[in-house]
């Protein structure tokens, strides 16, 4: 079962795309982001419990609040995985790059930049998210993020910083 936890209109009331965009070509990638980019945080049981809800149309007031606060990284990540494909087509003939009349498609070192731009948003507010859930576990028994997502323990949320320099220095005892 892999239902999005947005819909249409929450995805264009926090993403990037300007609101009078034709979303449809975004939607598919609604549930690719959810998938690579939310569940983890969320763990199997949180996200079971919000997408039978979404499905049954039942959505407590707290996991009403929840989606709120998935709603604007879930978009900014779906818009990140969407971004090539907007970029250029796969056909038969090969990869080619759309362009129109009109218009002039922007080139590969653009379209990484606004890819890298977009991802530090989502992860920005992917970190709100997981702070949110910290500050209101007691709201969300069944949150159990996956891989480490976050750590509810010592370090709260966000504040659990990955390993990421060259240098190690161990503790001192």
């Amino acid at each position: 079962m892999n239902t999005p936890l947005i819909n249409e209109t929450l995805f264009k009331q926090h993403s990037p795309v300007t609101y009078n965009t034709d979303i449809t070509e975004f939607v598919p990638y609604i549930s690719i982001a959810q998938e690579l980019h939310i569940e983890h945080v969320l763990g199997e049981p949180l996200m079971n419990e919000l997408q039978a809800q979404i499905t049954g149309n039942i959505l407590t007031p707290h996991n009403s609040d929840l989606i709120l606060k998935i709603a604007p990284a879930l978009s900014f990540y779906a818009v990140y995985q969407a971004l090539p494909f907007h970029w250029a087509a796969i056909v038969n003939k090969g990869v080619t790059v759309r362009e129109s009349e009109n218009s002039k498609s922007v080139d590969i070192t653009d379209i990484a930049q606004l890819r890298r731009w977009i991802k530090d948003d989502a992860d920005v507010l992917k970190n709100q998210l997981i702070d949110f859930l910290s500050r209101n576990s007691s709201d969300y028994p069944l949150w159990r993020p996956i891989d480490s997502a976050c750590d509810t323990s010592a370090n709260s949320g966000s504040a659990k910083k990955g390993f990421d320099s060259g240098f190690y220095f161990g503790k001192r005892t």
